[in-house]
């Protein structure tokens, strides 16, 4: 069999069947399975994730008694069946029969002629994707880029029907892959030379100037990123922490810290020196941002576990930078992370906005007079970002807004939002 198909088959029951997270399902997969392609395993497993509802769509019209009676084991098999079929051109229509087929003889052996079948009348069909015609717009883009459809009705809401497709196109394509330079050990045109002699093709990011573009190639654990000479870190991000400009010397507080992509990009900014105290609620994810600031030689960083939501009086106004980067609905990174639109509930949203705004009143009451706060999110909800720091600035008199920037999913960009506070000296 091949371990390939058996890996994705991995990834995708997680994801579907224990909600897990696709990069964390992909790296237990790779661990677990012998492949001879890691990047067929990530490509295909992110790719049915992503086509989901359109998958489902095909599957439930392809199918004689609909989809409701496909068991989630064979369902999964069928999505990995048609996805190869319709969306990998590395993968011929009669390899991706046998591999499915194959599969479920290990699987579901009773299937297997079931799964033939489908994959067959998908085949005679053309194996193209067709999406379902509707007076609705909304629909139309809900099937035509496989986004459920009350988060498009959602989005469409708060940005208009005349910028809903782009949004959702935005979430939909693929994202750039940005690497930061680490400047305490290279400069970028050094790191650049380095990867040029691996056949890996990159350029300039023009939004910063530790950014680098990966258009092709892998850097998947080469020698310069366990030396520490890059991490990966999406431009949206990067961003938000040059906002906030910590220099050296200074005492910055992360106070939503794991897994310390943003925790040590200030380090860096900073020259590692100063002191930067990085907070997390869950111990293993303190351990990630200990294990990244070895990786990446920095020093500055002391690490704690913390639940931000709760106020410490012991940290007031200590802090002359403070990040808060909340936990967010996520909507800005679907396209990187493509089952979060399948997880997301609009239900609970609520209390998370609760959550937001009570870490963001604690960071506040940290930062000395004086100071500067940056408020982020990796979502393009209005809610969890222009209303939450609204909120926070009719609470306290003593707060004003700098800049901000809203960063919608266009150009292969992720959705971002980052909003830079400053706290008086005297009212």
């Amino acid at each position: 069999m091949n371990n390939d198909w058996y890996a994705v088959y991995d990834v995708l029951r997680s994801v579907y069947c224990d909600n897990s997270y696709s990069n964390l399902a992909i790296n237990e997969a790779l661990k677990e399975h012998k492949v001879s392609s890691q990047g067929f395993v990530r490509v295909m497993s992110k790719g049915v994730i992503r086509d989901t509802i359109l998958l489902d769509y095909n599957i439930d019209r392809l199918a004689k008694n609909g989809i409701k009676g496909i068991k989630k084991r064979n369902l999964i098999i069928l999505r990995m069946g048609v996805y190869a079929m319709a969306k990998m051109d590395s993968v011929p229509n009669y390899a991706a029969v046998n591999e499915a087929v194959t599969l479920a003889e290990n699987i579901s052996p009773s299937v297997k002629g079931f799964i033939n079948g489908m994959l067959r009348t998908f085949e005679r069909e053309g194996a193209i994707l067709l999406v379902p015609d509707s007076d609705d717009i909304l629909e139309s883009f809900s099937y035509k880029y496989s986004f459920p459809y009350h988060l498009v009705r959602f989005i469409s809401k708060q940005y208009g029907e005349g910028k809903i497709e782009e949004i959702i196109k935005g979430l939909y394509d693929i994202p750039e892959l940005n690497i930061r330079v680490n400047s305490l050990i290279c400069n970028r045109e050094d790191l650049k030379k380095c990867l040029s002699t691996r056949d890996i093709k990159v350029r300039d990011n023009p939004f910063s100037r530790n950014g680098i573009i990966i258009e092709n190639g892998s850097i998947v654990n080469i020698p310069e990123f366990r030396s520490g000479m890059f991490t990966v870190q999406s431009t949206s991000s990067l961003r938000s922490v040059e906002m906030l400009s910590p220099k050296s010397g200074d005492k910055v507080l992360d106070i939503c810290a794991a897994p310390g992509g943003k925790t040590t990009a200030m380090a860096e900014l900073m020259n590692n020196t100063g002191e930067i105290f990085a907070c997390d609620i869950h111990e293993h994810r303190v351990k990630l941002i200990n294990e990244l600031s070895k990786r990446l030689g920095i020093s500055c960083i002391k690490t704690k576990v913390m639940d931000a939501t709760l106020y410490d009086k012991s940290l007031s106004e200590r802090f002359d930078k403070v990040l808060a980067d909340v936990p967010c609905s996520g909507l800005g990174v679907i396209a990187g992370k493509p089952e979060l639109k399948l997880h997301v509930n609009l239900n609970e949203l609520p209390d998370l906005y609760e959550i937001q705004y009570s870490i963001l009143k604690n960071a506040f009451m940290y930062l000395k007079p004086g100071g500067e706060l940056v408020y982020s999110t990796c979502t393009i909800n209005k809610r969890e970002n222009e209303q939450i720091v609204s909120r926070l600035c009719n609470s306290f008199e003593n707060s004003s807004i700098v800049e901000y920037n809203s960063i919608l999913p266009y150009n292969k960009q992720v959705g971002f939002y980052y909003c830079k506070i400053s706290k008086c000296n005297n009212l």
